[in-house]
């Protein structure tokens, strides 16, 4: 049966590597999983919360701090690199 599997070049898995690093390391995805994680942040938080209201407030501090974190750090270091 492997006889009948022919193996891909490696130009061929090098540019679907490429296209999966830019993909994973793009600004979008990388604010999705950031909103991804702060809803369910505040979802394992929410039994603490006293109210709807603070559980909304916190969900919009924890978004934003980190997607802040994230530009004015991470981005700034890597688009100087």
């Amino acid at each position: 049966m492997r006889f009948l599997y022919k193996r891909p070049r490696m130009e061929q898995i090098q540019e679907e590597l490429n296209t999966v690093m830019e993909v994973m390391v793009s600004d979008l995805f990388i604010y999705l999983d950031l909103f991804i994680f702060s809803i369910i942040f505040t979802l394992l938080l929410f039994p603490v919360m006293h109210s709807l209201f603070m559980s909304i407030l916190f969900f919009f501090a924890f978004y934003s701090l980190f997607a802040c974190l994230y530009f004015f750090v991470f981005n700034r270091l890597m688009k100087k690199s």
